[in-house]
């Protein structure tokens, strides 16, 4: 109970603190840069509760109890403080397009963005760690980080969460297809992240240059974006292919239809997006590092007129496709894609689960007449 009111507080607080920072950007008291430097803080917290967790889980340095404390404050502090973030950008843009400074579109990415992450957040929360914390409560006891094996942690890591290995083991098609949609949409994600910050966190710094066109960084991300965009395509194309396989078969149990459409769909409307983009831009050069819209664009050339009236709402279409596919990723097998990997590191610790069955072996016997 003290536990669930502390949670209530803190989320209530935060939610408080959003609202404050949200209503003086609307009202102008608050530029961007203080959501820009709220949000950076937020991912440099992030990646430290990350690498807190890495060093907790595999490898025995540190003291436990502080490591874990750690690690937990910095992910919730992270948490929070992109909750606060969005809230002050959001009240910022809001001001920005009332004053007719902003085009309105940009307002709905805000609240979608931060709607699709709580629901991605809490149902990852709820499939992995709630579904798994009456084991937990039960044998939780017997889970000492002196008995843990980091050197098998590590190897599980890589081979089971990076590489694949074991799926590999299995089939190379269904490796191939689900590494492409994998390690395709996650570098996305990240490239995504990265652009962001450059395309607009740092013009609020002072360093609007490194958006240009022709800056070596925003070249390097336009590539990177439409090369794992591609990949996880090609992934998704895969995925369906192999559903029409094995129709019908035992293998058509671990085929995901709805999730790989689902992807195909938003990443080809973020590329259609990204070659209207080009059409209406100026010929340069530089424009041919975003390979995929770049080809899209030109095959769409003949009908530039017609489609320079749907940019918009299919700029729209395609945010808010983008969102819910974030928010939908609990929901169906691909959530698998985290609690699989996960599954596989604890059962490589071999003296964990053998306390385990020693004690379960311990309360069968003391409860025999």
């Amino acid at each position: 109970m003290k536990q669930a009111l502390t949670k209530r507080s803190f989320l209530m607080a935060t939610g408080s603190a959003g609202a404050i920072l949200f209503a003086a950007g609307a009202v102008g008291a608050l530029p961007d840069v203080w959501g820009w430097g709220l949000f950076l803080v937020t991912m440099l917290l992030l990646v430290a509760g990350l690498i807190a967790a890495g060093f907790l889980f595999c490898s025995r340095l540190f003291d436990t109890v502080a490591l874990k404390s750690t690690c937990a404050w910095l992910l919730i502090l992270g948490a929070a403080g992109y909750i606060l973030a969005v809230s002050a950008l959001g009240g910022y843009y809001t001001h920005e397009a009332l004053a007719g400074r902003l085009d309105w579109k940009w307002i709905v990415f805000g609240p979608f963005a931060l709607a699709a992450i709580v629901l991605l957040d809490s149902g990852i929360y709820k499939v992995i760690v709630e579904r798994n914390m009456p084991t937990y409560r039960r044998f939780g006891h017997l889970v000492a980080r002196r008995d843990s094996d980091p050197d098998a942690m590590r190897r599980t890591l890589v081979d089971d969460v990076v590489l694949h290995r074991t799926l590999l083991s299995v089939s190379g098609f269904r490796w191939l297809k689900h590494t492409l949609i994998f390690w395709g949409f996650a570098l996305m994600v990240v490239v995504e992240g990265v652009a962001v910050v450059v395309r607009d966190g740092m013009p609020a710094f002072g360093h609007p240059e490194l958006w240009a066109l022709d800056h070596p960084m925003r070249l390097a991300i336009d590539f990177s974006f439409d090369a794992f965009g591609l990949m996880s395509m090609a992934g998704c194309v895969m995925a369906l292919v192999w559903r029409v396989m094995v129709n019908g078969t035992e293998e058509q149990k671990y085929t995901d239809t709805p999730t790989a459409m689902f992807l195909f769909l938003v990443l080809f409307s973020g590329f259609i997006v990204e070659a209207l983009r080009i059409q209406s831009l100026p010929a340069d050069p530089a424009l041919a590092l975003s390979f995929v819209g770049y080809a899209l664009a030109a095959v769409l050339d003949p009908a530039a007129k017609v489609l320079a009236g749907v940019y918009e709402p299919l700029w729209l279409i395609h945010v808010i496709g983008s969102c819910l596919f974030i928010a939908y990723v609990p929901a169906k097998r691909l959530i698998h894609s985290c609690a699989t990997p996960l599954g596989r590191m604890m059962h490589s610790q071999k003296g964990l689960l053998e306390a385990k069955r020693n004690s379960v072996i311990s309360g069968l016997m003391r409860n025999q007449p």
